[in-house]
């Protein structure tokens, strides 16, 4: 007499050898699955074309984008000075800038806006750092953004090596400091400047941007 399989125990034999197919195929996969951890959440690093993260943690604008009409952001801050020029010196104004994207500029011939019987001796740039204009000395005042303070004709050489403006490579996330020295012009007591014209380029396109320092120089007093 053949013997009668129950209905219900054939079924779970069919349900068990289905789930130990299944376990077999999830274990043979589980061996090679991803073994190079390829684009994991553990995979950081910027692929092809990311912008890099510059130090301060600001997120650089990329290559050939549109950087605005001011992209070094010349513009945001400003100050007033008043400076005395005694005879045979002459004053030097030192502005800060840090390029904040990942375009190379090149710095052109910096101007004064407006000025009216003041002349740019002058347009020097130096490297610094992120803490003040250069790398100061003991008991340099090193975040003081604009300076004005006379300086000998036969002047001291400053800290750091200054090479001219004009020409000078600005590149991603550098800091530099552009040095302007002026003076009075022949025969004038008092004169004055609406602010400094930044001159800078891409290869796209050419920048002038007044950095909004007012300056007025006088040869006895900053009184009146």
């Amino acid at each position: 007499m053949t013997p009668k399989t129950s209905p219900i125990r054939g079924r779970a034999g069919l349900l068990a050898i289905a789930l130990t197919a299944s376990l077999a195929l999830s274990a043979c996969g589980g061996v090679e699955e991803n073994p190079l951890g390829v684009n994991t959440p553990a995979d950081t690093s910027p692929g092809p074309g990311a912008a890099a993260m510059p130090e301060d943690g600001t997120r650089a604008a990329p290559v050939g984008a549109d950087l605005g009409d001011d992209p070094l952001n010349i513009g945001l801050d400003g100050a007033e000075l008043c400076g005395v020029q005694p005879d045979d010196s002459r004053l030097r104004y030192t502005v800060m800038l840090h390029n904040p994207t990942l375009e190379t500029f090149t710095f052109g011939e910096m101007a004064l806006g407006n000025p009216q019987d003041l002349d740019v001796i002058s347009s020097m740039v130096q490297t610094a750092n992120r803490e003040g204009h250069h790398h100061p000395a003991a008991g340099d005042d090193a975040h003081e953004e604009h300076s004005a303070a006379p300086s000998p004709t036969a002047s001291p050489e400053p800290i750091g090596p200054p090479e001219p403006a004009e020409g000078y490579q600005f590149v991603p996330d550098a800091h530099v400091n552009i040095i302007v020295t002026v003076e009075l012009a022949e025969g004038a007591t008092h004169g004055s400047a609406d602010n400094i014209l930044v001159a800078f380029s891409s290869p796209d396109r050419d920048y002038s941007v007044a950095h909004n320092l007012k300056i007025d120089v006088d040869a006895t007093s900053c009184q009146g």
